[in-house]
């Protein structure tokens, strides 16, 4: 805008803020109106020197890697009540892995109940699954996000091998056709292989 000593600086300032909330066809009119009542001065005014910038202000040569799989829900890691029921020799289920439950697990998990189990005469006090909603609850989006938490979880405890398989077991399952048309058939499935060949 062209400087105009009868506008106080603070009123000018109050008038570009106000001018900024307004619609594109708003700011239009506005312009139009301004530059009708504002004296032409852009004939007379010449324009500052400009120096060119010297210093790059970014570069890609020190950006960090970003991870290619999702690791977390909001720096959350998997919880270990996760691992526990795995070095029990349990059943994970899947929806222990999305991220409302990771979440859940991690703010709430003092508070969450668990149950004493005894196998191979070995005591543990493990998470109470009650608490959480059954497997063939889940949608194919959380679903999704669930698989990707868990293959992370795999990629931690796992070996390659068996992060290959698992990645391309959900891999096969999330590009089938059938889930889009029947989920539940492929869900249905998942866990039945999840539950036969858990990772012990």
């Amino acid at each position: 805008l062209p400087s105009n000593p009868n506008v106080p600086i603070n009123k000018l300032h109050h008038w570009v803020a106000a001018f900024t909330q307004l619609s594109p066809a708003s700011q239009a009119q506005g312009s139009a109106l301004l530059n009708s009542i504002m004296p032409n001065t852009a004939s007379t005014s010449t324009r500052p020197n400009v120096v060119a910038a010297s210093k790059v202000l970014f570069d890609s040569s020190k950006e960090a890697l970003s991870s290619g799989t999702i690791d977390s829900t909001y720096n959350f890691g998997i919880h270990s009540f996760i691992q526990d029921l795995a070095d029990a020799g349990q059943y994970c289920p899947l929806t222990l892995f999305s991220a409302e439950n990771t979440e859940h697990l991690h703010r709430e998990g003092h508070s969450l109940k668990r149950s004493k189990i005894h196998v191979n005469g070995v005591s543990h006090h493990l998470l109470d699954l009650s608490q959480f909603e059954g497997e063939l609850s889940l949608d194919a989006l959380t679903w999704q996000e669930a698989y990707q938490r868990y293959l992370t979880w795999i990629a931690d405890i796992g070996d390659q091998m068996s992060l290959k398989r698992w990645t391309n077991h959900f891999s096969l399952l999330s590009k089938d056709e059938a889930v889009r048309k029947n989920f539940r058939a492929i869900l249905e499935f998942d866990i039945e292989t999840r539950q036969n060949y858990a990772l012990r």
